[in-house]
């Protein structure tokens, strides 16, 4: 799912990712995998399970000035549920890629590292 460009907002702007984003406060961690995947693609997802958890230092334009940040990524396997399957309004399209196809997206730093780790690319 590429990000629409917006001034000051997203990090992967123009890259394929998977959903994902902040957990709120009080919020506890399958709540806002559940809240960010109905917000980014309309689904409702059940059978979460934790896969994998990886961080990294990326670099964000913000007012004109590159700040670094690090970011924590607990990435999960699950069901979708369901959903009309329609991008959020910071998306431009969604699409259910096959696992042999991922390689010939342009993909997140996270999401290489997690479908190498998984053996997809």
């Amino acid at each position: 799912m590429p990000r629409k460009k917006r001034l000051g907002r997203g990090v992967y702007v123009d890259a394929w990712h998977i959903p994902g984003g902040g957990i709120e406060e009080g919020e506890r961690i399958g709540e806002s995998l559940r809240r960010e995947v109905k917000e980014e693609a309309s689904l409702e997802i059940t059978d979460i399970e934790p896969i994998h958890f990886s961080d990294g230092i990326t670099t964000k334009t913000k007012d004109g000035q590159a700040q670094e940040i690090h970011m924590i990524f607990p990435e999960f396997k699950c069901k979708a549920g369901i959903g009309d399957f329609l991008p959020g309004d910071d998306l431009v399209v969604l699409k259910w890629v096959p696992k042999s196809e991922i390689k010939n997206y342009n993909l997140t730093p996270p999401g290489k590292h997690l479908f190498g780790f998984l053996g997809w690319i």
